[in-house]
C-alpha cells in the first residue's frame, strides 16, 4: 500500500518552492503498483531513499535511491512504483530551477537527470541524513526546510518582479494579467518563459487554472457541480471544459471522481492556502 501526502515549506520557501510530496510504502518489494501522474508545471528535484521507481515517461525511468531532476512535463504517464517506496517530490515553481541552476529548462528533454548529469554541485550526503529519519516525517520535513533554506540564502537568491509575475501566473491562471504585467513583446515573453520555466505562458496558465479545479473538488465542494465549476474558472463553455480537463488526466471529470484513488498526486494534495502542521 502506498501512502501519498504533500507538506507546505516552511515560510521562507513559500516563494520557491510549491510543495514537498511523499510517497511511502509499507510492503516488502515484492508489488508493483501502477500509479497516474499528472503534469504540474514543476521543475522538480526527486529524492528516492528506499525501493525502485519507474516512470513510464523516460528511458531512463528506473530509479533507485537517489537524487534526481526532471523537467516540468505536458502529460498524465504511469509511474511504476514498489510497495516498499519512499521517494519525496521537491516541487520547484516555476523559473525557481533556472534560477537557482543556471540551467535553460527548455533544453533539458523527458529525461531523469542525476545531479552529476547536470553538473550541479548538491551536497549528496544529505539523502542518507534524512534517510536515517525516514521513519519521523516531521524530522525529515525539519531537514528539507533546513537544508533548502541554507541553500537558497547561499545562492542569494532574491525575488524580483518577473519571478513574482510567473508564480501569479501559475497559481491564478490569468493569462492575460500576465501578459500585461510584462514590458516586451510576445514572441519575447514566450522565449523567455520556455527558457526559464520550460513551458509556453498559455500552458503554464492551464497548469495553474487545472490545479484550481483539483482544489476545489477537494475541498470546497462534496457534490461537484462540474457546469457551476465551468463557469466559476472561465471556461467558454462545459465542453471545454471537459477537454481541458481530459487533456491532463486522461479522463472526464465524472470519471476522475470514480477513480481518484489511481491518481496519488490528487490523493496526497494539500490545501495550499494553509500552512503545513509541521
Amino acid at each position: 500500500m502506498l501512502k501519498s501526502s504533500m507538506l507546505i515549506p516552511h515560510e521562507k520557501l513559500k516563494d520557491w518552492i510549491k510543495v514537498f510530496w511523499f510517497l511511502e510504502g509499507d510492503g516488502n518489494g515484492n508489488l508493483i503498483n501502477c500509479q497516474k501522474i499528472i503534469p504540474d508545471g514543476c521543475a522538480t528535484v526527486f529524492i528516492v531513499l528506499d525501493g525502485e521507481i519507474n516512470f513510464s515517461l523516460y528511458k531512463n525511468g528506473e530509479m533507485t535511491r537517489g537524487i534526481y531532476v526532471h523537467p516540468p512535463v505536458s502529460k498524465s504517464y504511469f509511474a511504476y512504483v514498489s510497495d516498499d517506496a519512499y521517494f519525496i517530490d521537491i516541487q520547484l515553481n516555476p523559473s525557481v530551477f533556472y534560477k537557482l541552476f543556471n540551467i535553460a529548462v527548455d533544453e533539458l528533454i523527458d529525461t531523469m537527470y542525476t545531479l552529476e548529469d547536470l553538473s550541479i554541485n548538491f551536497d549528496s550526503s544529505f539523502i542518507e541524513k534524512i534517510y536515517n529519519f525516514k521513519h519521523d516525517k516531521t524530522k525529515v520535513y525539519n531537514e528539507l526546510n533546513n537544508f533548502l533554506i541554507d541553500l537558497f540564502y547561499k545562492s542569494d537568491f532574491n525575488k524580483n518582479e518577473n519571478l513574482c509575475n510567473i508564480n501569479k501566473l501559475y497559481k491564478d491562471g490569468d493569462l492575460d494579467a500576465f501578459f500585461k504585467s510584462q514590458n516586451l513583446s510576445v514572441r519575447q515573453i514566450e522565449r523567455n518563459m520556455k527558457k526559464t520555466t520550460g513551458l509556453t505562458p498559455k500552458f503554464l496558465s492551464r497548469i495553474g487554472r487545472f490545479y484550481s479545479i483539483l482544489d476545489y473538488i477537494k475541498f470546497r465542494e462534496h457534490d461537484t457541480k462540474f457546469k457551476e465549476l465551468a463557469k466559476e474558472q472561465n471556461f467558454s463553455n462545459h465542453s471545454h471544459f471537459i477537454r481541458e480537463f481530459k487533456s491532463l488526466t486522461e479522463a472526464t471529470p465524472e470519471n476522475f471522481l470514480n477513480i481518484n484513488s489511481d491518481f496519488p498526486q490528487y490523493q496526497g494534495l494539500c490545501n495550499l492556502r494553509e500552512y503545513s502542521k509541521y
